[in-house]
């Protein structure tokens, strides 16, 4: 054999095999068209989100805040019932004195009267007192509430009450008013003027334009 023959089969072996050329190219092919795959046109792209916060971000639909106006006069609102709490307790306390007190003014106008018909009608008329107290109390206490959730009609409902109320107390309070002892040391006659005061006060700051406005406002929301 010759020389040249036999290092032929040595210059096969050093050429590449045809699979792994083709693999080369078919990974230089993938890479290719990774890197050059088409791009979506400008105008195929979605809008971009409106922005939902920051600082020019406002809730249309949050309700204006409570103006002071509105807030000094449902404090005055509750001292008021505060008051009244006091005036009720203190006229139950007092139950007795007052009952005498009415029998004997009964009986010095009508001598025929017995004084034991006349305390029992002067306890009655004591009670009658104390529960219409306390259902006044309940009426105020519910439109206070609604008047702080903002609703109008209540307002003008504590508006109107508190101004009658205020008229009717300063003109009634003789009744319970003893006359041997002093304005200030009278719990009675106190508790229901500061009561009447306190509600005059809150309705008249309630009916002021501030307090208007911010009712008015709630209820074009609404």
């Amino acid at each position: 054999m010759s020389p040249a023959a036999a290092r032929e089969p040595e210059g096969q072996a050093g050429s590449p095999a045809p699979s792994d050329a083709a693999d080369d190219e078919a990974v230089q092919d993938d890479s290719t068209t990774t890197d050059e795959s088409p791009r979506p046109p400008l105008g195929d792209e979605p809008p971009p989100r409106p922005e939902v916060g920051g600082v020019g971000f406002v809730a249309t639909s949050a309700p204006p805040p409570m103006p002071g106006a509105v807030s000094t006069g449902i404090s005055f609102w509750v001292g008021s019932l505060a008051a009244g709490l006091l005036a009720a307790g203190s006229i139950v306390r007092s139950q007795p004195q007052l009952r005498d007190r009415f029998a004997a003014e009964v009986v010095e106008r009508d001598p025929t009267t017995t004084l034991a018909t006349a305390q029992d009608a002067a306890s009655v008329l004591v009670w009658i007192m104390v529960g219409g107290l306390a259902l006044v109390w309940l009426v105020h206490l519910v439109l206070v509430f609604r008047t702080a959730g903002g609703h109008g009609g209540a307002r003008w409902g504590l508006i109107v009450l508190g101004l009658l109320g205020a008229a009717i107390v300063f003109v009634v309070q003789d009744v319970l008013a003893d006359p041997d002892v002093y304005l200030i040391r009278d719990l009675n006659r106190v508790a229901l003027l500061a009561q009447a005061g306190l509600a005059l006060i809150g309705s008249i700051i309630l009916a002021a334009r501030p307090a208007g406005r911010w009712f008015r406002e709630l209820r074009r929301r609404r």
